[in-house]
């Protein structure tokens, strides 16, 4: 090839390149992508446990995270969005789960600088947004920046779909990713983030140090009395709860009585690339959300087989793998 046909050849790709990526935002301009109100909550149920039995386990559910592809039509199950950046205060969470020992212990590291938060309160939350600003994961994250300041801005993958929709569609990617059928244990609610309660957990950890400040408690004294500006320990105690405690009434931490406990949440771990593979996964239609559906053969479990589920949620020596689908899936979910 000569150095004109490969310039030609180049600017002939490039051309086609850039033609896909304004074909792809025009076609999301005009909707021409998964329509929530389109998703069946029969096919793919609101919560986590309903999901993994619906769809027969693992396989089932990796089945149906790639259907998308096979139903014929390529935009009906796109749900485009990506990286997003926004005020802690505009977001809202999606469990009332909430430990507010961890919360604090997040708080104090966000004062300190200290890891999870470099920068301070705020940065990158490695969780998935809704397109109505409801955070699928990173909730200690979010509250503990909002502790200590509101205004600060948060980054994650914002993607088109409401938080209702979003949970069902992660709720099949985790069986999919992991084949766990429940959740992580709720443990306490934001009714404990009060002035009283956050000021018991910071005497606790004054006295007694915490991981967020290295263990140290005259880390926890220091941080204490650089967010409230007093001299004293025991004032700044005292202010630092009163602060966080009012910064924390002007968050939304109302969830909609519908939405699944935290047991029956998606499990979408950042640190096992969860979030990259599902927002990957999504993005390219790859899970079957709108019709029309791909054609499926869901594995079908009956309850003798239920009491022999290992890990994954489906019987190795009961029902077999189509080796060629596993590989189809972890080569869509980035897992190869």
């Amino acid at each position: 090839m000569s150095a004109k046909d490969l310039r030609k050849f180049i600017l002939n790709e490039t051309k086609e390149v850039k033609v896909k990526k304004e074909s792809a935002f025009v076609k999301a301009m005009l909707g021409e992508e998964a329509a929530p109100g389109k998703l069946d909550f029969e096919k793919i149920p609101l919560k986590l446990r309903d999901t993994h039995s619906a769809v027969g386990g693992q396989e089932g559910a990796q089945a149906l995270a790639q259907a998308g592809l096979d139903d014929g039509k390529d935009e009906d199950d796109i749900i485009s969005g990506g990286g997003a950046t926004v005020a802690v205060s505009a977001l809202k969470p999606s469990q009332t789960s909430m430990d507010i020992n961890k919360a604090t212990a997040f708080a104090i590291a966000a004062i300190l600088k200290n890891d999870p938060f470099p920068t301070g309160p705020g940065g990158d939350l490695s969780a998935i947004i809704s397109s109505d600003n409801h955070i699928m994961d990173g909730h200690h994250r979010w509250i503990a920046s909002g502790m200590i300041d509101p205004s600060a801005s948060v980054s994650g993958e914002q993607l088109s779909f409401p938080a209702k929709q979003l949970i069902a569609a992660l709720n099949l990617i985790t069986v999919a990713l992991t084949g766990r059928s429940s959740g992580k244990e709720s443990t306490g609610d934001f009714s404990q983030f009060n002035e009283a309660g956050i000021k018991k957990t910071l005497e606790k950890y004054a006295a007694e140090g915490v991981w967020s400040a290295g263990g140290d408690p005259e880390e926890v004294k220091r941080a204490l009395r650089e967010f409230t500006g007093e001299e004293d320990d025991t004032e700044a105690i005292a202010a630092a709860a009163k602060k966080m405690a009012e910064n924390i009434g002007t968050l939304n931490t109302d969830v909609p009585s519908d939405f699944p406990v935290r047991e029956d949440m998606p499990v979408i771990s950042p640190k096992a690339g969860h979030v990259a593979q599902a927002v990957a996964l999504l993005q390219q239609g790859a899970v079957d959300v709108n019709p029309p559906y791909g054609e499926v053969e869901l594995p079908v479990v009956d309850d003798e087989e239920k009491d022999d589920l290992g890990a994954s949620g489906l019987g190795e020596s009961k029902i077999s793998r189509d080796d060629l689908i596993m590989e189809r899936w972890r080569s869509l979910a980035g897992i190869i």
